[in-house]
Formats: structure tokens, C-alpha cells, sequence
């Protein structure tokens, strides 16, 4: 079971993590689609703090340089980061899952 071991509340956050994630990873394709880099940063930085939050460098990593790279003006390399992040975050909840045995 994913929350033996874990605190009801931990629990409650990783599980509204794994509902928002998915959609914020979407929004932000959006974001660099529209060459918006003020917002693509915004939404990196979410990403990136929550993703580091639970361990998630596949996803903290590649979004952090997208936060980086948008505030400085440039979503060039945007779109393959943002792939790997969505790789990232697949990879770490089936790690997840087959660690908790779930």
C-alpha cells in the first residue's frame, strides 16, 4: 500500500501531486507553444519546487532549466526538456508504485 509508512498528510499531498502534475505539465506546453516565456517560467518554477519535493529529479531537473532558460528569454530548448519531464514523472511513478508494491 503507497501510505504505509507515510503520514496521512504526506500521503494527501503526493496524491493531489500526482492529480495536478500531469495538467501543469500540459499547461506549460502550452506556455512555450505560445512563446510565452514570462508564464512558462511561472509555471517551471511550480513544477520544479513540488517535483523536488518528492524526490522527482526527472522532472524537478529538466523543468528547472526551463524556468532558467524562460527567464532569460529563450524557450529554444523548451520543448525537449519539457519531454523529458513528462518521461520523468511516468518513470518516477512507476518506480514508486512498484517499490510501495501498489
Amino acid at each position: 500500500m503507497i501510505a504505509d509508512g507515510f503520514t496521512p498528510d504526506f500521503v494527501e499531498i503526493y496524491v493531489e501531486y500526482l492529480a495536478e502534475i500531469p495538467q501543469l505539465l500540459s499547461d506549460l506546453g502550452q506556455k512555450i507553444a505560445a512563446n510565452d516565456a514570462v508564464n512558462a517560467a511561472k509555471l517551471a518554477h511550480q513544477v520544479k519546487g513540488s517535483s523536488a519535493n518528492f524526490g522527482f529529479v526527472g522532472v524537478s531537473d529538466p523543468v528547472a532549466q526551463i524556468e532558467i532558460d524562460a527567464k532569460g528569454g529563450s524557450l529554444a530548448s523548451a520543448a525537449f526538456l519539457l519531454s523529458q519531464a513528462q518521461s520523468g514523472f511516468q518513470q518516477a511513478v512507476a518506480e514508486v508504485k512498484t517499490k510501495r508494491g501498489v
